[in-house]
């Protein structure tokens, strides 16, 4: 038995309607090619689907079965099409994102951009480190010690590297400090494989030491409470993590070296963009250092004010 989705549209018009005229009309099709349409399926069940007398057909028993069937196959079918239509509109309006820097900004640019584009959807990930050659979510969020520009990678912020020290410190007095003077300093630090942990670890070679590592965390909170503790100094991005700002912190500009950082969005190279993400973007690149000197503003005002 061979029945085809159109032999059953098909025959559920012509039973709707029990007209072969208004039926073939109705389905812009000539008369002779609906006739041969009910004829083949009359065929493939075996069973006559209509009582005929001259031009007029009347639904039998038979047909009147096939009909419920038919009725219940084609609501299904046309259900099936609107869930994956569904689906798919809702896929290309889910912006994939891989994060290794800059997590703390995402959210404000994400709630900027649902502003205008409330229906977007987000899938964000945080890999245990970083892997700028993994292309699997739609954008990477990363960092390095220079500027990138290619036709699928783009700098969105350069910002300096403090030195984050209890204020305790002799050093705490200074203007500035130089990195070489905290060579024999336990340094608080992120986990190894993780962006700003690699470009600590680069800074302090340049300085001429490796870092003794006292604790690896992956949370500024902790890293911030470590060092109010004094139990170590730790490299902090001046502006994405302006909230390790606390009393009992010290943020220590470096003169020597002069250590910043450049976080980059990236995009896969040859992959195909939805629309949405195009638009998303062209957002970011227009709108992210703004808004992240902006936020770090408004915390340091509002810490300022919280200090009297």
């Amino acid at each position: 038995m061979a029945i085809t989705i159109s032999e059953l549209e098909y025959f559920a018009k012509t039973a709707e309607l029990q007209n072969i005229t208004k039926a073939a009309e109705a389905l812009h099709l000539t008369q002779p090619s609906l006739s041969r349409s009910i004829s083949s399926l009359e065929s493939s069940l075996q069973v006559k689907l209509f009582d005929r007398a001259g031009r007029s057909i009347t639904l039998n028993h038979y047909g009147r079965i096939v009909y419920s069937y038919a009725t219940r196959i084609l609501t299904q079918l046309k259900a099936m099409e609107n869930e994956l239509n569904d689906a798919t509109k809702k896929e290309e309006r889910t912006i994939s994102v891989t994060i290794s820097s800059a997590s703390s900004i995402l959210p404000i640019m994400i709630s900027r951009f649902n502003q205008t584009s409330p229906d977007t959807h987000f899938a964000v990930q945080q890999p245990a480190s970083a892997n700028y050659s993994d292309f699997s979510t739609d954008f990477s969020f990363f960092s390095t010690t220079t500027q990138i520009h290619n036709d699928h990678t783009v700098t969105l912020l350069k910002e300096d590297l403090l030195l984050a020290i209890p204020h305790n410190y002799p050093q705490a007095s200074q203007g500035s400090v130089r990195l070489s003077d905290f060579a024999n300093y336990g340094f608080i630090s992120l986990k190894t494989g993780k962006d700003l942990r690699t470009i600590a670890d680069y800074y302090c070679s340049e300085a001429g030491f490796v870092p003794s590592i006292f604790m690896e965390s992956d949370s500024p909170f902790t890293i911030r409470e470590f060092i109010k503790a004094g139990l170590g100094v730790a490299f902090v991005p001046e502006i994405t993590w302006c909230k390790v700002r606390e009393k009992g912190i010290k943020l220590m500009p470096i003169r020597s070296p002069k250590c910043v950082r450049y976080i980059h969005l990236s995009w896969k190279p040859d992959g195909y963009l939805p629309k949405q993400a195009q638009r998303f973007r062209d957002f970011l690149i227009n709108h992210f250092e703004e808004f992240a000197i902006q936020n770090a503003e408004q915390f340091i005002e509002q810490y300022y004010e919280s200090k009297g």
